[in-house]
């Protein structure tokens, strides 16, 4: 079923250095105890490490990259996204305020050319090719509904992480098939893979990291980025994020019958 033919060694290593890594600094972050870092809110030392976590992951995956424009995306969105996921840690912004910065987000990384350029045609073999408008739109909506699927999930100790990790192994497995063969996919399947398995050990029931909204937002524009850059692994993504956002759309859908605020 899987042609593990551009799977190589140093692949599997790049994994296994990022899990310890990942590992060896929120290790370290736990036993310095930065009060600065602490969720407020809870009485044990629980921290907030999404931002830890988007570092480790983008500055590799910004190097994997074979094209300029896609790593100036990338690396911007990472800029902005710890901007203001930890001012949202520290003073709660609104629900508005938190939208209106998803958009600048997805704009910035639609610009330097993170665009949906085609997908799998799901009634046929071969592709559907989008014209440009209609791929940067697109990926607008794609990153923002990704973005807010990764923070809904983010209420538990452990859930998002763990979706996300089906998420990076399921697009790995997909590289690998004999029609794909998707190096660059792969790769940053594995780093993001790696890392998170270390990030799940502290995150798990008892929590004593969490992601908070820079974690959240990045784990969700980075599954976005990693499933478009191979061109045809947007599908995989929404199967395993499909109970988590039909749970979402209930929620919302309850919220407006009831005539409450649904981004509450």
């Amino acid at each position: 079923m899987f042609d593990t033919a551009i799977l190589q060694p140093w692949h599997i290593g790049a994994m296994l250095g990022m899990f310890i890594g990942t590992y060896a600094v929120l290790h370290t972050i736990i036993a310095r105890k930065p009060v600065s870092w602490r969720v407020h809110a809870t009485g044990k030392p629980i921290y907030y490490a999404g931002w830890i976590l988007a570092l480790l992951i983008a500055v590799p995956s910004i190097f994997v990259l074979n094209n300029t424009n896609l790593a100036i995306g990338l690396s911007g969105a990472v800029a902005l996204i710890i901007c203001i996921g930890r001012l949202d840690e520290e003073k709660k912004l609104s629900a508005g305020r938190q939208l209106f910065w998803q958009m600048i987000l997805a704009t910035w990384a639609v610009w330097w050319g993170w665009n949906v350029l085609h997908i799998t045609n799901p009634f046929a073999q071969g592709v559907i090719i989008f014209p440009a408008i209609v791929g940067s739109i697109a990926a607008f909506i794609w990153f923002l509904i990704l973005m807010n699927a990764m923070n809904f999930l983010d209420g538990t100790d452990g859930l998002a992480t763990l979706v996300a990790l089906i998420a990076c192994i399921a697009m790995a497995g997909v590289s690998l098939l004999p029609a794909t063969q998707d190096t660059t996919t792969l790769l940053l399947a594995l780093i993001a893979l790696g890392a998170l398995g270390a990030f799940f050990i502290w995150n798990a029931p008892s929590a004593r990291v969490y992601l908070g909204t820079s974690g959240s937002w990045f784990l969700g524009i980075m599954l976005g980025m990693i499933a478009i850059i191979g061109g045809g692994k947007m599908a995989t993504v929404l199967i395993v994020l499909a109970l988590p956002l039909i749970d979402a759309l209930f929620v919302i859908i309850h919220r407006v019958a009831s005539e409450k605020k649904p981004w509450l």
